[in-house]
């Protein structure tokens, strides 16, 4: 009888330590792909009231957009996604 307690408190044991672990396991994963998940990014693109957005492409890296309107001339912004506090570059189109 004695060796069948023993074998029973084991069996306990070892299934609270499995279960335990696979939910320590469980929600160490959950938080690492939490924290992974991009963040959305919100900046400014500083262009008078009245500019409109005509178009955007990505490519090289970089996002380029097509502003008209706003009391200036057409032009394209080039912004850094990777570094959006930086101001966004300005290209006049004549």
């Amino acid at each position: 009888m004695d060796k069948l307690k023993i074998v029973k408190t084991i069996v306990v044991i070892l299934t609270f330590l499995l279960v335990f672990g696979l939910l320590a396991a469980g929600g160490t994963i959950y938080k690492k792909i939490a924290a992974s998940a991009p963040k959305p990014v919100s900046m400014s693109l500083a262009q008078p009231d009245g500019s409109t957005i005509e178009s955007f492409k990505l490519d090289g890296g970089r996002l380029w957009i097509l502003v008209k309107g706003g009391a200036k001339p057409d032009r394209i912004l080039a912004v850094n996604p990777a570094r959006p506090q930086d101001p966004p570059a300005e290209i006049h189109i004549d």
